[in-house]
């Protein structure tokens, strides 16, 4: 099997520990004697940047396996995470489709807006992006990864930012697996999939090298009646190349480098709407084993990315567009370091404490007004803020049946630099320059936690927990549009900062695991695209606004509650079969909106009240499996207003695979098996955005030992 690896990083250190599979493998081994009741502990590290067992950990936890993911019918991550209720990206597409800035993730329906209210790790350090928040899923290629962890609930109190809704750490393959392994896959709509993972022992140096390039003709994402001639299908093209290297300099003390290079090439849907990216990545750090689970950890990485974003005005009949805003340079750039310290104290506890620090600048470089052929207008808007943050938790057991936390984090934010020009390019005339004033403020996370064991098999487990989220610089200076729809930002912004409680009951069984708990959430400040006013005609902030559009800008809210039920049970009346039935109740409120008293009592938009997920599995000694996915979401709002209601839908994923000798493994895969048309977006103007079509992709796995 391969070697798991556990993440015990602040900014991102990474920690070889005992991985799901090698523990099964390792009891594989045992006398007969030894195996009549298996139980496999399982390792979660990102709720408490330490090691956990499972059991131990008061959240509600999913765990994502090589095998999950390799039987899953999904293409992207993202698609595998939505198997998870309460697990949303702004939209309901895919990122096979989606634009960046509508890929920020929220858990548990956190969020009223695009950015993302939950931190994605990868090998510990943050994958969201340090200009929008979003999450580029497509820079983890699925072949590269060996688990995912999903802890729902506040983590702020250890990790800070983006943590208020929960965290979910991405672990992938490290240099002492298996040789080399490669991936290739098609399918319709012009798909092409490919990954290779080669490793590779130099001396005392394990070095892994990854690639992957995918490419999609997509699909169109407005239904036959409602297209024009501007309308183009959704497609997509993306490639990475990364290296990491790790040095043992002494028995206990390890070195290592890494690297990635990644590049994305988006249509949006007609001629004149695209996006692209280019991003770098570099990081390096130290791991020190003490022994007896005692350990340290030094990090630093560099982020280096440009982005770029056209929009277009689009004709009633959309036979018609031209351009209406080109985003052609939106820089950023992240530095962030972190030294995480771990050590059992007395017989009982375990300390881990860390500080870290996140340094970000960025800008929007734009053109605009678009009058006889070309843009008159120029517009640079960005800042710079920094995070810095510290925080010590200690995990008590004070018998077998009880296992405590108490964790506590101070961070402060300050926000800098700040400024939006505009000039006119004809004249050369400067129409507005704006400076404005730094902010700071200082941030406390606190957390309580613990678990009981009733029993062998039944245990309780509650949490208290305050987090936050600051505003990042998209959403204080970076305006943007969709199709007619104009949104803009607020440099006045202030951070979100939730406060929460969790509980639940889980029971672990032979042939039965179930979980059942609830939650209830309040956030103050939290960041909305509020609406101004409908067009057409000049509004402000946005200027002037087109027929069938709307102008909306970023507002704090004054508090939101969003509450929920949480079900999952787990059957396996044989070996070979499995089935899983999951299930959340989410009631999602806006409370206090001074900003716009009049969605006061509305529902958070796109947070839908019911999702469930039914899944069954079949695997048979030869090496054959087949699974087949049941997703259900309710229906939700695309707006504050709630004026634009998205229905609900029902797809069906279906895939089987079969192995073929020692290193060959074929599969099939089928998304939305039976074409259901479903609604993504709306936009003012009734304009309804698709969901993708049947997705029928084949391809074939190598693993050379």
């Amino acid at each position: 099997m391969l070697t798991g690896i556990c993440l015990l990083v602040l900014a991102g250190m990474a920690r070889p520990c005992i991985a799901v599979g090698e523990v099964a493998e390792a009891e594989s081994n045992e006398p007969e004697s030894q195996q009549a009741a298996p139980e496999i502990e399982q390792i979660v590290v990102t709720a408490g940047r330490t090691e956990q067992p499972l059991t131990e950990v008061p959240a509600n936890v999913t765990i994502f396996t090589k095998e999950d993911i390799n039987r899953s019918a999904a293409q992207t991550l993202d698609d595998l995470l939505r198997s998870i209720p309460g697990f949303s990206l702004f939209r309901r597409s895919s990122s096979l489709v989606a634009a960046p800035p509508t890929q920020g993730v929220s858990l548990r329906g956190v969020g009223p807006s695009a950015v993302s209210r939950t931190l994605v790790l990868l090998d510990g350090v943050p994958l969201n992006d340090p200009f929008g928040g979003w999450v580029y899923w497509s820079k983890v290629p699925t072949e590269k990864i060996e688990r995912v962890e999903v802890v729902r609930g506040g983590g702020s109190s250890v990790w800070g930012n983006y943590a208020m809704a929960g965290v979910i750490n991405i672990i992938t393959t490290s240099p002492n697996a298996e040789r080399a392994r490669l991936y290739a896959e098609g399918g319709n709509n012009g798909t092409a999939n490919l990954q290779a993972i080669a490793s590779e022992s130099i001396g005392k140096a394990g070095l892994l090298l990854d690639a992957a390039y995918f490419h999609t003709d997509g699909y169109h994402i407005l239904a036959d009646d409602r297209r024009g001639e501007i309308d183009t299908r959704v497609d997509s093209e993306h490639g990475s190349l990364g290296l990491r290297v790790d040095y043992p300099v002494t028995p206990g003390l390890t070195a290592h480098v890494r690297g990635q290079y990644f590049t994305e090439d988006r249509n949006a849907g007609t001629h004149l709407t695209s996006t692209a990216t280019d991003s770098a990545y570099l990081r390096a750090g130290l791991v020190a084993d003490e022994g007896g689970g005692n350990y340290w950890t030094l990090d630093f990485f560099l982020n280096d990315q440009t982005f770029e974003s056209a929009f277009s005005s689009q004709a009633a009949d959309r036979n018609s567009e031209q351009p209406a805003l080109d985003q052609f340079d939106v820089p950023s750039t992240a530095v962030g370091a972190g030294f995480l310290w771990s050590r059992a104290l007395a017989e009982r506890h375990r300390v881990t404490s860390g500080l870290d620090y996140l340094w970000t600048e960025g800008e929007t470089n734009e053109e605009y007004r678009f009058i006889d052929g070309e843009f008159t207008r120029r517009r640079r808007a960005g800042g710079e803020q920094a995070l810095a943050g510290l925080f010590v938790q200690d995990l008590y057991t004070p018998s077998d049946r009880w296992h405590l936390s108490a964790a506590a984090r101070v961070d402060y934010w300050r926000s800098s630099d700040g400024g939006r020009t505009e000039g006119d390019l004809e004249t050369g005339e400067t129409l507005l320059d704006d400076v404005f004033d730094s902010r700071d403020e200082l941030i406390f996370s606190p957390k309580l936690g613990g678990v009981f064991d009733a029993t062998d098999t039944l245990s309780v487990r509650a949490s208290f927990y305050q987090g936050f989220r600051a505003p990042t610089i998209n959403e204080l200076y970076r305006p943007y549009r969709v199709r007619n729809d104009l949104n803009e930002p607020d440099e006045g912004l202030d951070p979100e900062r939730l406060t929460g409680v969790d509980a639940g009951i889980d029971y672990l069984g032979a042939t039965i695991d179930a979980k059942l708990g609830g939650y209830w959430n309040e956030v103050e400040d939290s960041v909305a695209n509020v609406t101004v006013a409908p067009g057409p005609g000049v509004v402000e902030p946005c200027g002037f606004v087109p027929a069938g559009g709307v102008c909306r800008q970023k507002k704090n809210l004054d508090r939101t509650r969003i509450r929920g039920l949480e079900a999952e049970v787990t059957y396996r009346p044989h070996p070979d079969v499995s089935f899983r039935v999951s299930y959340l109740l989410s009631d999602t409120r806006i409370a206090s909106a001074r900003a716009n008293p009049a969605i006061e009592g509305n529902r958070i938009p796109q947070v839908p009240q019911h999702q469930a997920v039914a899944r069954a599995a079949y695997e048979r000694p030869s090496g054959m499996i087949a699974s087949v996915q049941v997703r259900y979401l309710g229906p939700q709002y695309e707006d504050d207003l709630n004026s634009r209601e998205l229905g609900g839908y029902v797809v069906v994923d279906a895939a089987v695979s079969q192995r073929i000798g020692d290193n060959w493994e074929i599969f099939l895969r089928t998304e939305n098996l039976f074409d259901r048309e479903y609604a993504v977006a709306k936009t003012a103007d009734g304009r309804v955005s698709l969901g993708g079509p049947v997705l029928v992709h084949a391809g074939v796995r190598l693993s050379i030992p």
